[in-house]
Parts: structure tokens; C-alpha cells; sequence
């Protein structure tokens, strides 16, 4: 059985049977990329389906590879069908002795790209990491954090442990802003203050409601707790819309003497 199976794959293995795969793997790695650079200009020329478009990449990606595997093993190895059984069995044994790790990966990348907890593009939190995603692949993916920083999870881990999605494939999201003031702040003229204040950003969101929550807080001493609840246009002017809101707020307080400029303290 054994000296069969090698015998087979000496007459399947051959200089042509190689070169024709090395030729129609790099093909597909080209045109893969073409069409990635495609969708990336598509995503730009059209920013608000940005994250439709880049979600649908992934998945156009995994068609495209499990079809040309099935071309090379059907047409450009073509094995008799005993020989076939033999190698997948083969196969099978040794990646789940040798490769566990690689093929929980690969299995649990399947599941993400199919039960799409998050995409390309969304805003996701995963322990202490927090970033747009800008990459699901078969093995691992990636996140853009705003520090400028590229981490990569493998998706074996990804697949158990809580993923937080800030916007769920929407292109906005919503943003806090949280504020502390003293406890005998006018509440009233705060309130309004705020909620000038972020509708007057150019990030906000328009089309959703903006509000302001508050409620007592101690720190050290009694304070008032304010929280700006306002939808960005964009996910990745999340940062952005909190700075913008949180500097017209302290300009606010201090031109209209709310409270002594010592006073303000924000979160």
C-alpha cells in the first residue's frame, strides 16, 4: 500500500505538473492583488460604503483560492480516485498531528469570514487592543490602532474571546465624551453648553440624536458627571469628534465663567 502510494506520487509529481501550478498559483496571487488595489480604490472613491466594499473582499478571496485548489488537483494533478483517497488521508493525519495550531486557524478564519462577527473596516476592542480592522485572512487578522500600530490575532483566538464592536459594518458609530464638573455646577447651562458644542463639530453625525446624560460622581469629593453621547460620521474620526468636542467645551465654560478655570477637569 505504501509503495503504491509513493509509486502514484512519483507519477503524479512530475517538472510540468509543478511548473503549472507554481504558474497558476502566481496568476491567482497577481490578480488577487489587483482586484484587492481595485476595492481599495472603490472604497475611497465611495467613502460612505467603505466598509461594505472591504468586507466583501475576504470572502471573494476564499472562493477564488478553494476553487483553484480544486483546478490544480483536478485538472492540473488529476489523480486516480484511490490515489486521491490516499493523500487526503495522509494529509489529514499529519496536518492534525503536526499542524494543530494552523489548521484551528485556518478553520476558525473560515467561521469568521462566514459568521462575520466583525469586517474589514469595523471598529473593534480585544482585551486592551482597540483599532479599525484592515485585514481578515484564512491564519490570522489585523487591526490599525489609532497609536499608528499594526497587531495581528491569530483567528484560532479571536474566535474565543469577547470581540467589542463599536459599529457592527455601519460606517458610523457612536462616541463619548465624558466631562466632570464640580457638584454645584448649573446643570442647565452645562447641559446646553455641551450639547452646542458637539452638534456644532464638523465629525457629528446629524441624522442621530445627541445627547447628555448626567448623574453624581465621587472622586475625592462630590462632582457631577456629564456624558456626550454623539454618532461620528466616520468611524475612523472617532478620536478626532472627541478632541473637537471636549476642546470647544473647555473654551465654552471659560468664556462664559461656568466655573474657575482651575476648576475643569475632563475625562
Amino acid at each position: 500500500m505504501k509503495e503504491n502510494l509513493v509509486r502514484s506520487l512519483k507519477e503524479l509529481i512530475n517538472l510540468q505538473v509543478i511548473s503549472e501550478t507554481i504558474i497558476v498559483m502566481a496568476a491567482t496571487w497577481l490578480a488577487l492583488a489587483g482586484i484587492q488595489r481595485l476595492f481599495r480604490l472603490l472604497a475611497d472613491k465611495f467613502p460612505r460604503r467603505r466598509v461594505q466594499i472591504s468586507s466583501i473582499f475576504p470572502l471573494l478571496r476564499l472562493a477564488v483560492w478553494l476553487g483553484v485548489i480544486g483546478f490544480i488537483i483536478s485538472v492540473v494533478i488529476n489523480p486516480r480516485l484511490n490515489t486521491l483517497v490516499a493523500l487526503s488521508a495522509t494529509a489529514g493525519v499529519a496536518l492534525g498531528i503536526g499542524a494543530q495550531e494552523l489548521v484551528k486557524n485556518v478553520l476558525a478564519g473560515v467561521m469568521i469570514m462566514f459568521d462575520r462577527p466583525y469586517l474589514v473596516g469595523d471598529m473593534i476592542k480585544i482585551d486592551e487592543h482597540y483599532g479599525e480592522v484592515v485585514h481578515i485572512g484564512l491564519r490570522a487578522s489585523k487591526i490599525h490602532t489609532f497609536d499608528d500600530s499594526i497587531i495581528t490575532f491569530p483567528n484560532g483566538i479571536l474566535l474565543n474571546k469577547a470581540v467589542i464592536n463599536s459599529n457592527s459594518g455601519a460606517l458610523v458609530e457612536q462616541v463619548v465624551v465624558e466631562f466632570f464638573l464640580p457638584a454645584n455646577v448649573n446643570v442647565p447651562e452645562a447641559k446646553e453648553l455641551m450639547l452646542e458644542a458637539a452638534l456644532c463639530s464638523p465629525y457629528v453625525y446629524r441624522k442621530n440624536p445627541v445627547v447628555v446624560l448626567v448623574e453624581d460622581r465621587f472622586d475625592y469629593g462630590f462632582l457631577t458627571a456629564f456624558k456626550v453621547k454623539v454618532y461620528v460620521v466616520d468611524v475612523r474620526f472617532e478620536r478626532l469628534i472627541a478632541s473637537d468636542i471636549t476642546e470647544r467645551i473647555k473654551d465654552e465654560v471659560r468664556k462664559r465663567g461656568i466655573l474657575p478655570k482651575e476648576s475643569l477637569i475632563s475625562a
